[in-house]
């Protein structure tokens, strides 16, 4: 009977310690400096909370990018760990023949050090909300914050180390870039069909490049998107591009 009663109580510590286990590495920058052969693809990764997440690492040589996947994006609690750099992101977009493009992006050249890319998860603090924040969670990448992007000047982003700008008319705050899980599945806000196609928001599609193959994301890392600027700088969601399905954004670690 002893034995029997010492047996189960090994059983539910094993069963215990396996729901709870979870891979070694927290970051891609933790994998790409443990691996010796760094290919780019899915890996797991164990959160602060041991809820093992799936993401893509991209590895190249001595940096790389962390993509986190839609299902998984929920279980974080901040995307602070998983980069390094914060001065800019790579935005990759999904075409509905399957090719994937993609670019950097970050704050205007003069507003490097005085605003740097703020990233965040379902909140959009000192920014302006997005219009579908109720497809959360989301990412939200802000460029400018309300207090400076409030004000009748000239305003913008990069796209692949270009600046794009425009001078904001009517004090309307908005300077970022969303990505929406929209777990529902639900209809996008219908202000892209009213307004506001630009050049300006639709620069990181238009003028990203094609990404290689051995690089390409699965379909689960890609989410719908919004991009809002200004006062006259324009709008874009996935709505407005028939021939993209979806946005992933990318956050750089250097090894």
């Amino acid at each position: 009977m002893a034995f029997f009663i010492f047996f189960k109580l090994l059983l539910i510590s094993t069963v215990a310690e396996l729901a709870y286990s979870c891979r070694p590495e927290s970051s891609c920058q933790q994998i790409y400096k443990n691996s010796v052969a760094r290919v780019s693809g899915e890996y797991q990764l164990c959160t602060p909370t041991r809820i093992n997440i799936d993401v893509f690492c991209d590895f190249y040589d001595g940096y790389g990018y962390t993509y986190v996947s839609s299902e998984s994006l929920g279980v974080l609690q901040t995307l602070s760990g998983l980069y390094t750099n914060k001065t800019n992101v790579v935005v990759r977009h999904r075409h509905t023949n399957g090719t994937q493009r993609g670019v950097e992006i970050a704050p205007l050249s003069e507003f490097t050090n005085t605003y740097p890319l703020s990233v965040q998860l379902s909140h959009a603090d000192g920014f302006k909300t997005p219009l579908n924040a109720a497809m959360q969670p989301y990412i939200y990448i802000g460029f400018l914050p309300e207090s400076y992007a409030k004000s009748t000047t000239k305003q913008g982003y990069q796209v692949g180390g270009v600046d794009y700008t425009f001078t904001n008319c009517d004090s309307n705050p908005n300077s970022y870039l969303a990505l929406f899980t929209n777990p529902s599945n639900g209809p996008l806000n219908d202000y892209y069909t009213r307004c506001c196609m630009s050049d300006l928001v639709s620069a990181w599609i238009t003028k990203a490049t094609v990404t290689p193959l051995p690089h390409y994301l699965p379909k689960k890392y890609f989410y719908d998107f919004e991009m809002h600027m200004g006062g006259c700088g324009g709008y874009v969601s996935t709505g407005s591009f028939p021939t993209v399905t979806g946005a992933a954004v990318g956050f750089k670690f250097v090894a």
